[in-house]
């Protein structure tokens, strides 16, 4: 005879956020605290659920977007795994860590409500005026390289200065203009600009203007803000829009962004823009194949054409790229069409190690120049253009 499992405590929902059939993601009081449930688990014997404690300030990040699921977990001190039975009573409680939390966590970047799109996987700073989210596997939750950090903090101060505040105001110390932030965020790296702050007293003597007032430069400043994130939907969205340089303000958008856009070269893999006024949340993301694209676009628009020659190292059929390694050395990316692609796919001579001539658009990149292919010239000596 079986012996009857002793009840811990019942679950007691009180929110359910998500369900299929029950409830798969839900808020339950434990004791004095709230906890957030998810299923991980269902079988004969019951449900495995993943919990953990949770604040109101994760909680209503998780509501409005500026949390994911995963990040309200991976943002406790302890997970635990919970059993029960279908009537939602408790009969063991584990906490987990390491691999097994892991694969239990739900995926990153998903957030509770699907019109909310892409979530960050670290709590965004309630209406923050402009939040940037560098996301990577080299940026941990635990810890971040002293060098990556200040590098990506100058990074985004230069790059608030040069866009969030009027051309007249972005040469000024930070004694007189400056932004005031919120903590850093791990897992990636949250940094989130709460407000912009000024020396209204100097700027009226500088500026000659005695009329001026702080709500002026605030509202200029969300002026520039609300300009930026519409320049910066419609480049990632129609980069072939772009014209020559100095002839049209996309290219300067570009150029305000081009130093944080993600590469092969960046500890991050995916950049993400957003703002929160009130209910209104803004978030634009940028991955690595979308800059990519920015940058070839910008390349074309504004560049002459170039040929390069090498060896082939490597070979990307997903996203239709290969790594061309020159006689000096220098290694390029270059891009095809899929239909280009799938042509040279079917040569017998197309392989790593094969010799290859290619005609295009040439992006100049620190450390790894980017080349929009237009004619395949020869492959193995081979004219094919």
């Amino acid at each position: 005879m079986n012996a009857v499992s002793e009840t811990l405590y019942k679950i007691r929902i009180e929110r359910t956020l998500y369900q299929f059939d029950e409830p798969i993601l839900f808020t339950a009081r434990v004791g004095m605290l709230n906890a957030l449930f998810v299923r991980t688990d269902l079988t004969e014997d019951g449900h495995e659920f993943l919990s953990c404690y949770i604040d109101d300030n994760h909680l209503d990040g998780l509501l409005e977007g500026r949390l994911s699921v995963r990040g309200a977990f991976e943002a406790q001190s302890d997970n635990f795994l919970v059993y029960a039975n279908d009537a939602y009573e408790v009969s063991k409680e584990l906490k987990v860590t390491g691999d097994e939390l892991q694969c239990r966590l739900p995926d990153p970047n998903v957030g509770v409500f699907e019109h909310l799109g892409e979530c960050p996987d670290v709590l965004q700073e309630k209406n923050a005026f402009l939040a940037i989210y560098f996301r990577g596997e080299n940026l941990g939750r635990g810890s971040i390289q002293y060098s990556t950090l200040m590098k990506l903090l100058g990074t985004v101060q230069v790059f608030a200065r040069n866009v969030l505040v009027p051309p007249s105001l972005r040469g000024y110390k930070a004694s007189t203009l400056d932004f005031l932030v919120g903590d850093p965020a791990l897992g990636s790296l949250m940094i989130a600009i709460k407000e912009p702050t000024f020396n209204v007293s100097r700027l009226r003597q500088t500026q000659n203007d005695q009329g001026l007032t702080s709500q002026r430069l605030k509202d200029g400043a969300s002026t520039h803000k609300n300009e930026f994130f519409a320049e910066v939907q419609e480049l990632v969205e129609s980069p072939h829009k772009f014209r020559a340089a100095h002839t049209d303000d996309e290219e300067d958008i570009f150029e305000s962004i081009k130093h944080l856009l993600p590469s092969d070269d960046t500890p991050y893999s995916n950049l993400t823009f957003s703002t929160q006024d009130g209910k209104s949340l803004k978030r634009i993301s940028i991955d690595r194949d979308r800059a990519d694209r920015v940058r070839a676009s910008y390349s074309t628009a504004n560049s002459v054409r170039s040929r390069r020659s090498g060896v082939i190292v490597e070979i990307n059929a997903s996203s239709a790229t290969l790594l061309l390694r020159s006689a000096s050395g220098a290694v390029t990316t270059s891009d095809f069409t899929r239909e280009a692609f799938a042509e040279l796919r079917r040569n017998p001579d197309f392989k790593i190690g094969a010799r290859l001539i290619l005609d295009g658009e040439l992006f100049e990149r620190p450390r790894r120049d980017y080349l929009v292919v237009k004619d395949v010239v020869s492959l193995n000596d081979v004219a094919l253009a």
